[in-house]
């Protein structure tokens, strides 16, 4: 640390003199003036403050407080109606896909057992009966 003291000293004298003119000398200079210099932390903190700060009053900082908890509200409450809107779009698509499946078993079982439906096998009316109500109830998704 002495040997710095000591150096910086004698780079000072140098450029005071005349001996040593550059610009990181200057710099040096500037850095050893600034390091010797009193300054009042708290000046160049008000200061600081003052120019990048906007100070409010206790009432404007209750309602700023309390736009920001309302916006925050909004916030989760639209979050959460999204979430409640994709789960009920995501069942919705299940419930479609499995009435599009038991429309296609109906129609399956339609084709293939066409015979015994229309000869009125009696083992049969309990099948032709169930495959009657749900196309019926579903019809207007059959016609989709």
């Amino acid at each position: 640390m002495k040997n710095e003291n000591s150096f910086l000293n004698n780079l000072k004298n140098a450029v005071d003199t005349g001996e040593f003119n550059s610009e990181a000398a200057k710099k040096i200079n500037e850095i050893n003036e600034l390091a010797n210099s009193k300054t009042n932390a708290s000046e160049l903190i008000n200061k600081r403050i003052g120019e990048n700060v906007k100070t409010v009053s206790k009432e404007e900082a209750a309602e700023l407080n309390s736009e920001y908890e309302k916006k925050i509200k909004d916030i989760e409450l639209t979050d959460l109606m999204n979430k409640q809107l994709a789960t009920l779009i995501e069942i919705e698509e299940m419930v479609e896909l499995t009435i599009s499946d038991m429309i296609e078993f109906t129609d399956e079982n339609l084709s293939k057992f066409k015979k015994e439906f229309e000869e009125k096998n009696p083992i049969f009316v309990d099948l032709e009966e169930k495959i009657t109500k749900i196309r019926t109830k579903y019809n207007t998704f059959i016609n989709k």
